[in-house]
């Protein structure tokens, strides 16, 4: 199995979740709930952070960690309004402003397939991590509430 196929099927489920190293971060894939639909939410070192979901007139991305991220395309205009549009501007004006442009960039992806998609088509040399379930025994020695840890 793949790569690739082995994300899809560490997502598949309810709840899942996936570590990967790609393009100098560590990314990790997580699949939560989102008012009342599942999500696959992705971390960019350990953080999703409000001023990465910028974009740059060019629809690129303000900042690098954004790049493991989905874009969200809006229309400056309505299509309603195309007719009115063109009439005040002309044809060619109100196609670009009614065209579809890149304007932020979402830290989730809607299903696991089409995440898969985007990492294979910019991050062919991702490098999945083993994810390990986090036990916080094992973690954290010092805070344990055993009773054979207390001193008597």
């Amino acid at each position: 199995m793949d790569k690739w196929q082995e994300i899809e099927n560490r997502l598949s489920g309810v709840f899942g979740s996936v570590k990967a190293a790609a393009g100098g971060h560590e990314i990790s894939l997580e699949k939560q709930v989102d008012k009342e639909r599942l999500i696959v939410a992705v971390y960019v070192d350990g953080w999703i952070r409000g001023e990465w979901t910028r974009a740059t007139a060019d629809g690129e991305p303000e900042f690098l960690q954004a790049r493991f991220w989905r874009p969200y395309r809006a229309r400056p205009w309505k299509l309603s309004q195309y007719k009115n549009l063109k009439k005040a501007f002309g044809k060619k004006k109100a196609d670009e402003m009614t065209a579809l442009k890149t304007c932020a960039f979402m830290p989730y992806w809607n299903t696991p397939k089409s995440l898969v998609r985007h990492l294979k088509k910019n991050f062919p040399d991702l490098e999945l991590r083993d994810s390990v379930p986090a036990d916080p025994l094992r973690d954290c020695p010092e805070i344990s509430m055993l009773p054979r840890d207390a001193d008597l």
